[in-house]
């Protein structure tokens, strides 16, 4: 029943933003929706009236990690041509600008309407091979925020590391602290890789290490860099920050900060933003929480941001950004998995349209 009403959702929503796009409405409903927002009671039950104009004017940042043609099961990245495609609609309806620049805007309530940042987190090598030459052709900006000890190096980052176990294993089962998976099928493949990172993501680096080694071990598989997983090098990096590309700070090694001592989360922030200044001669004034869930960060994390200068971090909570927003708990949306240029669009518009709701609560309207 639950799958059925899932697929029921998604037809209508396709069905709506057919009819949107091609009737020629989303700049319209654009208009509409960065002016006003749906009221909160009719979100539960019809209320009179249905609209609120907006107090602030607000933005929204997309995340995205990989542009390729893989169809990596486990990790999969935006296809080329769908990215493109989205890169066209935003360009055409929307006012993408880079998040230094709408961070200034923030507090003067100078944000413009329809207002949109592209980011990307880790540093893939595919962001230049395949999302580069897309942004420069449309004239967009973008930041990418870097994990810089896989830049110009051999090592895998952790989570690629168990991602590349998971897609070359050949094993019908694994056991991980204490309890076997199955892996006979991709499914259960994909619901044990979800479980086994979830308990990663929660040890300690040192510890981290010890059970990624054990699980290689059990899934069979040699611990190898492959071509997939490749990060940016710098002068790729120095190439694409001469054309409207920003590089910020993601941390060394991509750990979870509240997962190992304050001392050595300080160094990764500290650590990487200094690699990228000293390189490209910049300042570096965001950073992005690596995971970026709500136990990711705390108050003594983001204190070290605000005393190393930085003006501000992006998590990967839901929602949009404006006035009283924390800068460093930044909403971002992760909308890259819609391979549908219609839907995309107008997905777009109901979440603005619905920015008056409490960011973690909207996505189950709307996605």
């Amino acid at each position: 029943m639950l799958k059925s009403n899932v697929m029921m959702k998604k037809k209508i929503m396709f069905f709506i933003a057919l009819l949107v796009v091609r009737s020629g409405l989303l700049p319209l409903f654009l208009l509409i929706a960065d002016r006003w927002s749906i009221r909160r009671k009719a979100v539960r039950r019809l209320s009179l009236p249905l609209l609120k104009k907006h107090r602030n004017s607000h933005f929204q940042i997309l995340l995205y990690h990989r542009v390729n043609d893989e169809d990596d099961p486990f990790f999969r990245g935006i296809p080329t041509k769908v990215f493109e495609r989205q890169m066209e609609i935003l360009c055409r309806f929307f006012n993408v600008l880079p998040l230094e620049e709408l961070m200034e805007r923030m507090p003067k309530g100078d944000i413009p309407p329809n207002a949109v940042a592209i980011t990307f987190d880790d540093g893939y090598r595919d962001n230049y091979e395949n999302g580069f030459p897309i942004l420069k052709r449309f004239n967009l900006p973008a930041a990418i925020f870097l994990t810089t000890g896989g830049i110009d190096s051999q090592h895998l980052l952790w989570h690629d590391r168990v991602f590349d176990a998971f897609r070359w294993t050949k094993a019908g089962s694994v056991s991980f602290e204490g309890r076997e998976y199955p892996l006979r099928i991709l499914s259960e493949r994909r619901s044990a890789l979800d479980a086994i990172l979830g308990k990663i993501r929660m040890c300690t680096p040192e510890d981290r290490e010890n059970l990624i080694g054990q699980l290689i071990h059990n899934l069979g598989v040699v611990d190898s860099h492959r071509d997939c997983w490749q990060k940016l090098t710098w002068q790729e990096i120095d190439e694409m920050s001469k054309e409207r590309i920003s590089f910020l700070a993601h941390t060394v090694t991509h750990p979870i900060l509240t997962r190992m001592p304050i001392a050595g989360a300080e160094n990764e922030i500290l650590a990487s933003k200094a690699t990228i200044e000293k390189r490209l001669r910049c300042s570096v004034r965001f950073f992005s929480y690596p995971n970026g869930s709500r136990d990711d960060f705390n108050e003594s994390i983001k204190k070290i941001l605000k005393d190393a200068g930085f003006m501000g971090a992006v998590t990967t909570l839901w929602g949009t950004n404006g006035k009283d927003t924390n800068p460093f708990e930044l909403r971002r949306i992760k909308i890259w998995g819609d391979l549908n240029l219609q839907t995309f669009a107008v997905r777009l518009v109901l979440y603005e349209f619905s920015s008056y709701i409490r960011n973690e609560g909207r996505r189950k309207w709307f996605n």
